[in-house]
């Protein structure tokens, strides 16, 4: 009986453990292809996002977007379409989780406007 209950404390220790490093990183990008013409440059991330936990869409967004502008200055007409996985098992086996488009400030939209 003890060593059942040690057997199954480590396991429950090693799933916890799994959890905890897999969730201490915020996103990762995996793929990123940028299409450029004269008024609209539209970013294709992939992103993996390292939780099972619910997670906040516009300060996923937000924050993406923040650190791709910098690394990536001033483009016209900026827009990033985010596909999103929760896990890098996820992207292995192509269990999508959302993808949504958003523009320079990191606000979720609908479709592309041109006329900005």
């Amino acid at each position: 009986m003890r060593k059942k209950r040690l057997l199954l404390t480590a396991i429950i220790l090693i799933l916890l453990l799994a959890f905890c490093l897999e969730e201490r990183r915020p996103y990762e990008v995996l793929h990123s292809t940028v299409m450029s013409s004269a008024n609209l440059t539209e970013h294709k991330m992939t992103l993996v996002i390292h939780s099972l936990l619910p997670v906040d869409r516009k300060k996923l967004a937000e924050e993406v977007v923040e650190d791709s502008m910098r690394l990536s200055g001033g483009q016209p007409n900026p827009y990033f379409e985010l596909e999103i996985y929760r896990t890098k098992l996820h992207y292995q086996l192509n269990i999508l989780y959302d993808t949504f488009l958003c523009n320079k400030d990191g606000e979720i939209v609908e479709k592309i406007n041109l006329t900005d």
